[in-house]
């Protein structure tokens, strides 16, 4: 973000900013000695006693450490966490490391960097029996070289919407963290919904997500399937095909709603039925995604719904397969480049 000529000058909304997400960014640290969180269901203990290999590569979807993650573009991190023996932890169906391991990546990066902002989305999957406040207080105690989150936050609550990236970065000057709660999982309801909790009578975290997500079995380059979280709805193939280009207007018509969250486009290769040989010898998250994230680039839709949902989010966001790294963040930089220079002339 800091390389992007004039972004003080516009101030550019932090929803609006197009940002590179890593899917899952905790997974990274997972293997096979690591015990199963307390999110899973007796079925997937069965399968984790005979089948760790084959459950592995569903579970695993980055392959770099954050603080690697972060110097090569990712400024979106999605942990997935579940508490364990009263500490929260990364997980994905099994524990991973201490949630201190993740955040001392973050403030370092942070403190070695300038005018560039981190959000970190916390999806809490098993409480045991803490809550929202708990896990906050541990992520806000959390320090490196002296440092917190808390320091990087410069700014009391505002709603999502209202947060300028001049008011995350004290006008460019230093970087910032934004953080995020998945209130919603967290409290087991289906139901979207905006909230915030105060912490330490000044930070706050907010939650809401929009995401649509759009699947590519096999890497083949056609949609499947398009799922929006917002009432968990799964279109067709047949309405998708019925759409066609006119799915652009759907997510179009519905951006009104939204303009003021955090927007996310989801982008996720899957095993596909028809070549089971690769499927099951040798398929992985990391694997199709070091095969096929850079083709997810080229789909002819993709530019068109980044407009709405700026934010994507990939497995394996560091894989220099089909040049996937360097692409994504020339097309994120040129994104903002752009926002930045429409901003400038509408306010000229």
């Amino acid at each position: 973000m800091s390389d992007v000529e004039k972004i003080t000058e516009a101030d550019p909304r932090v929803v609006d900013l197009a940002m590179l997400a890593s899917h899952n960014a905790n997974t990274y640290a997972l293997d096979n000695f690591n015990g199963l969180s307390g999110e899973v269901d007796k079925g997937m203990s069965a399968l984790y006693r005979t089948a760790w290999g084959l459950m592995y590569r569903y579970i695993k979807n980055q392959v770099s450490n954050i603080y690697d993650q972060l110097c090569q573009g990712a400024r979106f991190l999605q942990f997935r966490c579940s508490y364990q023996d009263g500490e929260l932890y990364g997980s994905h169906t099994v524990i991973d490391r201490p949630i201190r391991t993740y955040i001392e990546d973050v403030l370092r990066f942070l403190q070695n960097a300038t005018g560039e902002i981190v959000v970190l989305d916390l999806r809490i999957r098993y409480f045991d029996d803490r809550t929202v406040a708990d896990a906050a207080r541990e992520l806000f105690d959390i320090s490196y070289d002296g440092h917190t989150l808390k320091d990087y936050i410069p700014y009391e609550y505002v709603s999502s919407g209202d947060l300028t990236y001049n008011t995350v970065t004290r006008n460019g000057k230093s970087s910032g963290a934004v953080v995020l709660f998945d209130l919603i999982s967290s409290h087991g309801t289906k139901d979207w919904f905006d909230q915030t909790l105060e912490y330490d009578g000044k930070f706050y975290v907010t939650s809401y997500m929009r995401w649509v997500n759009f699947d590519i079995p096999g890497g083949g380059g056609v949609i499947s399937d398009i799922i929006t979280d917002v009432g968990h709805n799964r279109m067709s193939e047949a309405a998708i095909s019925e759409y066609n280009d006119g799915m652009y207007d759907w997510i179009a018509s519905d951006f009104e709603l939204h303009k003021n969250n955090f927007r996310i486009l989801q982008v996720q290769s899957t095993p596909s039925v028809n070549d089971p040989l690769e499927t099951f010898g040798a398929w992985s998250l990391a694997c199709y995604a070091k095969r096929h994230n850079a083709a997810m680039l080229e789909h002819p839709n993709f530019d068109k719904w980044m407009k709405f949902m700026p934010i994507v989010l990939f497995d394996f966001v560091t894989t220099s397969g089909g040049d996937f790294n360097r692409k994504i963040n020339e097309k994120i930089s040129a994104y903002n480049r752009d926002l930045v220079q429409k901003l400038l002339s509408t306010s000229a």
